[in-house]
């Protein structure tokens, strides 16, 4: 029987994390749960969760990773899941093993070109085509101080950072990637 897997694709914002588990699934057929739109729908629902503080959620990621390594034993079924976590976070993660993990940031960005991307990338429904200037400032400063803490984090808890880039570049970087995501074998 063909076994399926589980990928996480996590990182900075604005990094490439949806563009790769969407070439997952178009190409490969992978299942996709975005966790920004499970938490922002959880937090809503019950409001006195949002306190700022992801920890909380690896326990529903563990719950959904192990149904989803059934799924993928069981039936085939490859599924990603895409998130902001930290490779803090994702080291107490309970199936790091029995997974895929990738961390992505574009190590390539400064504080100008970051608000430049925004601009030039975002679709209509991205959040920074939407969002006050000040939140786009402090956003640019959130995302230049996360690419600090994964270029620190990553090694020191054994997770590779993968540096995708800017332009025309970023589009060859996520693509091998999906394609080289596809093509491991995972015991």
């Amino acid at each position: 029987m063909i076994k399926g897997k589980v990928i996480i694709v996590a990182g900075n914002k604005r990094a490439g994390k949806t563009t790769l588990t969407m070439m997952l699934h178009d190409k490969y057929n992978y299942n996709y749960y975005n966790f920004d739109m499970l938490l922002d729908s959880i937090e809503a629902s019950f409001p006195v969760l949002k306190d700022h503080n992801d920890d909380k959620y690896i326990s529903l990621l563990n719950e959904m990773v192990k149904r989803s390594l059934d799924d993928a034993n069981n039936y085939g079924v490859s599924t990603v899941y895409e998130y902001i976590f930290t490779p803090q976070q994702l080291s107490n993660f309970k199936f790091k093993d029995q997974v895929q993990i990738y961390f992505l940031a574009n190590l390539d960005i400064t504080e100008d070109n970051i608000r430049e991307d925004m601009k030039k990338y975002s679709k209509p429904f991205d959040w920074p085509s939407y969002v006050s200037v000040e939140d786009i400032e402090r956003n640019v400063k959130e995302i230049i101080n996360k690419n600090e803490q994964l270029k620190i984090e990553c090694p020191k808890y054994k997770f590779e950072l993968i540096n995708t880039s800017r332009g025309d570049n970023r589009n060859i970087v996520l693509s091998k990637l999906a394609n080289r995501i596809a093509s491991v074998e995972k015991s």
